[in-house]
């Protein structure tokens, strides 16, 4: 069973922020000399902005891993939405990539999930659709993702068994992802290379990590919850699970999801699950 941890410790240190470049940007306001040394404190800034260490490149959409005054900084910049993509989002947001993880992190850490921190974020101006042009920076979170964790078997821990550890890490995911639903969101891309597992430094007792969502571009916060947006993160999960993690953990997994369901109700949960995984392999991704 996971301690007991005090709130306090979880408090989230929210910092004032700053409007920049005629209302284009919206940064931190205790980042703004390193985000003036990195030419960021602008738009157009940003859409100039070539970083020496690629962390991913998905065409139109290039991330940067920038060290800056011994940290390290994610810099997302969105160079072009795709016209009919533009248009399409108009109507459900009328906010940029950029804008909307920037809205993700922080209302998730105002409910204290674990994210990176936010740095700025910025987005060119159009009334008619979603803006063309945006960027956001966040703080890097240190650690393996979750793919990386398990991929070689469930890590050691001092003092305990690796089925203690392997339980540990099933009971907690189980219970941060099902909170993270009955608020009302959705990742939609809930992958196990979008979870970073930092060390855990709010326990008196040694624990295996402290797992952050990542990639929070697509997140949305409904108030009745959607089966199909809630299966299709399970799915993501299993698709992406290292094959350490059994089928007997994944069922573990489900019970814990799933404490007041049957055994019938899960199977229903898991046949869905299964099918919608099956759908995703079919067609993995380009970009995660």
């Amino acid at each position: 069973m996971s301690l007991s941890r005090d709130p306090k410790k979880y408090k989230k240190d929210f910092t004032s922020t700053i409007s920049l470049d005629d209302g284009r940007v919206l940064a931190c306001e205790k980042d703004l000399a390193n985000l003036n040394k990195l030419g960021l404190d602008t738009l157009e800034g940003a859409m100039a902005f070539v970083g020496d260490d690629v962390a991913r490149d998905a065409g139109s959409r290039v991330t940067y891993r920038v060290k800056i005054e011994g940290e390290v900084w994610f810099v997302k910049v969105h160079k072009q939405v795709p016209l009919r993509s533009r248009f399409a989002l108009a109507g459900q947001w009328v906010v940029s990539p950029g804008h909307r993880e920037w809205d993700s992190a922080n209302m998730l850490r105002r409910n204290g999930f674990d994210v990176p921190q936010p740095v700025a974020f910025g987005e060119s101006i159009n009334f008619f659709s979603c803006p063309r042009q945006s960027f956001v920076i966040t703080r890097e979170i240190k650690g393996p993702t979750l793919e990386e964790l398990l991929l070689d078997g469930y890590p050691a821990v001092e003092g305990k068994t690796t089925r203690q550890v392997s339980l540990e890490i099933l009971d907690d995911m189980a219970g941060m992802i099902k909170r993270f639903h009955v608020s009302g969101y959705y990742h939609k891309d809930l992958y196990c290379c979008h979870l970073i597992v930092a060390v855990d430094e709010h326990e008196s007792e040694k624990r295996w990590g402290q797992p952050h969502f990542i990639d929070l571009e697509r997140v949305v916060r409904e108030r009745k919850p959607h089966l199909r947006w809630l299966v299709k993160d399970l799915a993501a999960l299993n698709f992406s699970a290292p094959a350490t993690v059994t089928a007997t953990d994944r069922w573990r997994f489900l019970k814990q999801y799933l404490p007041s369901y049957s055994v019938s109700g899960r199977k229903k949960w898991a046949r869905a699950i299964i099918a919608k995984t099956q759908k995703i392999a079919s067609h993995r991704p380009k970009y995660l």
